[in-house]
């Protein structure tokens, strides 16, 4: 390799080795001679085919080097993401209990999980198991797992409900005897068996009638839970059923609409105003994978993207998220500078507090660069803000014909939104939608919509925004410009050729519509006029005929 002095005198030959030239991640090649220009004589010819065969020679194992730690790399990668299908330790996993609720927890290895009344069981029985199998607890603590009870099918019989009747009286087990069986060690599943043995009526059933009291009963007395993989629409339904208010009522059909409205894919740049709990955001983090940004604006200090922390999501895909604050939105409003101190005269508690708020500066910094910049791919609004005074502040930094969602679970909010966007022409074809949902149970001979819903899931008001040359003038919408009045025969003192308008300047062929012809000619004229369509020219033919 030869490059030039600093001097300008001549050339230099780095002879470099070759396994260090090659930049391997961040490491930085070293040199091992210099060898000045006047020296390159006394190099013999040999000496340069052994450096060359040597050269060639690391060059060929560092590439294997490479080739090796690409392949490891890439064999992780697949690992870890094998490892998104399996119950790992110190992360969220939801708990389907036997009565329909659902129950968060944090798996932390060598250490009991409580579930209530249903029982307890260790941790490390089920960390590395895959998801989706259901376990029962016995003896006390332990777990097996048990067939998924939706597998099982119901055989049709000629049975019905004619002479069943809903009386207490035809169970015998009284709630001391069900007690006593608790004390005695019977697990549930065996408690269930001696409950349906004793109801004197049970065989008078149908299958479908049988199921459904079974059910029940396992809802009482079952100790089978099923872990569920946290997903977009697990932690949705579990903070759907917990507080809906928490999500501002948000259906997930609406926010999947929202996420294709807003074209959220791989390599985007995104911007999102959340005041979900970060439900909006989790969603936008998911579908980016990793690969893109999203810049997250939120109330207070502090962030309250809560729902994030249990999408259990990797290191790379959180390290796409962005916050800042409305305070720190505005370019008025000045970063505060950072006090910087002499690391050597700080104690090891407070080195540690120094080296935290430095992180946070230079990431508040570095956020704000990047949302000034702009050219982001879209906007999602999800906040109890005006949405007008969001659009405002934010719309400057987004990339031209780019979408805009607005949500909100009043369709009075969006309204006056949307026609503002109508009268400017930097929307493009702004409106309002609404979501519908209805929910099936699905089950063998049982399918059939539910019987409660939901009322609505919100509003979407979505729009493309269009940049615009402001030296040009607006257009006007036919439908918004003034109309003007064509009424010549008002005015008996019009000369022939005349084509003055009161209301307005003066009229251009208007003559060839009031002119005086015969009776003849008025009726040629009539039937082939180019303008029979046209409603003022129909309101002129009238009047004529009025004065004639």
């Amino acid at each position: 390799m030869t490059m030039k002095t600093n001097d300008g005198h001549g050339f230099v030959i780095l002879l470099v080795d070759a396994t260090q030239f090659i930049l391997i991640g961040r490491k930085i090649a070293y040199v091992e001679a210099i060898v000045t220009f006047d020296d390159i004589s006394t190099l013999s010819e040999s000496s340069k085919e052994t450096e060359g065969t040597k050269m060639q020679s690391d060059e060929s194992k560092t590439e294997t080097s490479i080739n090796d730690n690409m392949d490891e790399e890439i064999i992780k990668e697949e690992e870890e993401e094998e490892d998104d299908f399996h119950i790992l330790d110190n992360q969220y996993i939801f708990i389907l209990l036997p009565s329909g609720n659902i129950k968060v927890i944090k798996l932390q290895k060598d250490t009991k999980v409580s579930l209530g009344k249903f029982g307890t069981f260790h941790a490390n029985d089920i960390i590395g198991k895959p998801f989706g199998h259901s376990y029962e607890i016995h003896d006390r603590d332990k777990v097996k797992v048990i067939r998924n009870i939706a597998f099982y099918e119901i055989d049709e019989t000629d049975a019905n409900n004619k002479e069943t009747t809903d009386d207490p009286s035809k169970q015998k087990l009284s709630y001391a005897d069900i007690e006593q069986l608790k004390k005695d060690g019977l697990e549930g599943q065996d408690i269930i068996k001696k409950v349906v043995e004793s109801h004197s009526t049970f065989d008078k059933k149908t299958e479908y009638s049988k199921a459904k009291y079974i059910k029940r009963k396992e809802a009482k007395f079952s100790r089978v839970f099923t872990p569920v993989k946290p997903t977009l629409y697990s932690v949705w339904e579990y903070f759907y059923a917990k507080n809906p208010s928490k999500i501002r009522d948000m259906r997930i059909d609406t926010l999947s609409q929202m996420l294709t409205l807003a074209n959220v894919k791989a390599y985007s740049k995104m911007l999102v105003v959340d005041d979900t709990q970060g439900l909006v955001i989790s969603g936008v983090m998911e579908r980016l994978g990793g690969y893109g940004v999203v810049i997250g604006i939120h109330d207070g200090e502090n962030h309250n993207f809560d729902v994030t922390r249990y999408m259990n999501f990797s290191k790379k895909v959180s390290d796409s998220l962005m916050v800042l604050s409305w305070q720190q939105v505005f370019k008025e409003e000045c970063q505060e500078p950072f006090n910087f101190r002499d690391e050597a005269s700080l104690s090891e508690k407070e080195l540690k507090f120094y080296f935290r708020s430095k992180a946070n500066y230079d990431r508040i910094r570095a956020t704000r660069e990047l949302l000034f910049k702009g050219g982001f791919d879209g906007l999602l609004i999800a906040s109890q803000y005006q949405p007008e005074s969001i659009l405002d502040t934010l719309m400057p930094y987004l990339h031209g014909s780019r979408p805009i969602i607005i949500y909100h679970i009043n369709k009075e909010m969006l309204v006056n939104t949307c026609v503002q966007m109508r009268i400017c022409r930097k929307y493009l074809n702004p409106s309002i939608t609404e979501s519908w949902l209805r929910q099936y149970q699905v089950l063998p001979g049982r399918t059939h919509p539910s019987m409660s819903t939901s009322g609505g899931g919100g509003y979407l008001l979505h729009t493309t925004y269009v940049v615009t040359d402001d030296s040009l003038p607006t257009p006007i919408p036919s439908y918004m410009r003034p109309k003007v009045d064509i009424d010549p025969l008002d005015d008996a003192t019009h000369a022939p050729g005349s084509s003055k308008n009161a209301n307005g300047p003066p009229l251009a062929n208007v003559d060839t519509l009031t002119m005086n012809v015969s009776d003849d000619g008025y009726k040629n004229a009539k039937e082939n006029s180019d303008i029979n369509d046209d409603a003022d020219s129909e309101l002129i033919w009238n009047k004529r005929s009025k004065l004639e």
